[in-house]
């Protein structure tokens, strides 16, 4: 099968720095989150950070001691620019972003 032209390899980007709108970093890509579109899966959401890797690992109450939180953030896909994908970057301020916090 043919790769499609808005078609990325995933394997790829995990563990990637994401960089904010001024070009600072901000946490490693570490989780996705998928929806499906008629017969095909598409990414809706990305997790950055210390949270996030917590949490991919399935150990996520490991990192939470009292007083402190991982960083870790949610983005909505239009929330990433991926159009250089060994530099994911950020179209909004990280104040935008989804905070994730302890279930």
């Amino acid at each position: 099968m043919a790769k499609k032209a808005n078609e990325l390899r995933l394997e790829l980007l995990v563990g990637r720095r994401v960089y904010d709108v001024d070009h600072r970093v901000v946490g490693r890509l570490e989780e996705f989150r998928a929806t499906r579109e008629d017969d095909e899966w598409v990414i809706s959401e990305f997790d950055i950070g210390r949270a996030a890797l917590l949490e991919r690992l399935a150990i996520r109450h490991l990192g939470w001691l009292p007083g402190r939180r991982p960083a870790g953030y949610r983005a909505r896909w239009d929330q990433i620019d991926l159009s250089e994908p060994d530099r994911p970057r950020l179209t909004v301020p990280i104040e935008a972003l989804k905070t994730l916090r302890r279930r």
